[in-house]
C-alpha cells in the first residue's frame, strides 16, 4: 500500500491506496500530529511507500517508521511532461492536481479548479502534459482584502449567501466576494472550452461547496483529486526510492 501525505497550511490530509484504488482518507489540523500517527498506525503493516507534498516548515516526522519516502520536489520525476517555466515556484498541490487529471483523463484536455486559499486554475493537454494555468484569490482572502484595505468594511467569516444582490453592507460583500468568484471561474470556463476542444473539468478544495448554482460546463467534483495525483507520482517513482 502507498501512504499519501498532503501537507498544507490550514490542513494535513492523508491517505492510503492499494494501487490506483483510494483506501481511505481523513484530514487533521495540523498540530494534531499524534491523531496523524494513530491513523497510520492501523496500516502500518501494509504500507510500504509514501510520498510527501508539503508547504510548511514543520512537517510530520516519519523517522520511527521504515517507509520508502519521497519527497515531493521540482526534481521529482513526473509521469507528464512539465512545461511550467518555473518549476521551482510551482506549488506542489498545482503539480499533483495537474497529475491526478491526466490519470482520469489520459486521451483528452483537462482544466483543474482548485478552491482554496487561492483559486488556481490548471491546464493538462493530453500531447504536450502540463501547460500551466492562472491564480487569483480565494473567497476568504477576497473578503480579508475588502477589509484590510479599506477603513470601515468589517471583517467577516468565510460563509454562504443567496447569489443576488446585497441589502447591507455584510451582504454586499458576501455576494460581491463570492459571485465574483463565480463569474471569474464562468468567464476562464468559457474561455478554455473555445480554446481546447472537449475540454474535461475537474473542481476540487474546500471551497468548492460554496458553489451550488451550475456553470456553463458540466464539471467533475472531486475532492481527492490531489491526493490522486500524489499517487500517480508516487508509482511512477517506486523503483527509484
Amino acid at each position: 500500500m502507498n501512504l499519501i501525505i498532503d501537507e498544507g497550511n490550514t490542513a494535513f490530509k492523508l491517505a492510503v491506496f492499494s494501487g490506483n484504488d483510494l483506501v481511505k482518507s481523513q484530514s487533521f489540523l495540523p498540530f494534531e500530529r499524534q491523531e496523524m500517527h494513530s491513523w497510520i498506525s492501523d496500516y502500518l503493516t501494509d504500507i510500504k511507500h509514501v510520498i510527501v507534498s508539503s508547504v510548511v516548515e514543520k512537517h510530520l516526522d516519519l523517522s520511527r517508521y521504515k517507509f520508502n519516502e519521497l519527497l515531493l520536489d521540482e526534481h521529482t520525476e513526473l509521469p507528464i511532461k512539465n512545461h511550467y517555466q518555473t518549476p521551482e515556484t510551482l506549488g506542489r498541490d498545482r503539480l499533483a492536481n495537474a497529475v491526478g487529471a491526466w490519470s482520469k483523463n489520459k486521451n483528452g484536455h483537462s482544466l483543474v479548479v482548485d478552491l482554496g486559499t487561492c483559486i488556481k486554475y490548471d491546464l493538462v493537454q493530453h500531447e504536450k502534459g502540463y501547460l500551466g494555468g492562472n491564480i487569483s484569490p480565494g473567497l476568504k482572502m477576497r473578503l480579508a482584502a475588502l477589509h484590510e484595505f479599506t477603513a470601515k468594511l468589517p471583517e467577516l467569516p468565510l460563509q454562504q449567501t443567496e447569489f443576488g444582490f446585497g441589502t447591507d453592507t455584510a451582504s454586499s460583500m458576501y455576494n460581491g466576494a463570492l459571485q465574483g468568484a463565480y463569474h471569474e471561474i464562468n468567464g476562464f470556463l468559457r474561455k478554455y472550452a473555445q480554446e481546447f476542444p472537449d475540454l474535461t473539468i475537474f473542481m476540487t478544495g474546500g471551497d468548492a461547496k460554496f458553489f451550488d448554482k451550475p456553470f456553463i460546463c458540466d464539471i467533475f467534483a472531486d475532492s481527492d483529486l490531489t491526493l490522486y495525483g500524489l499517487n500517480q507520482i508516487l508509482i511512477f517513482n517506486v523503483e527509484k526510492i
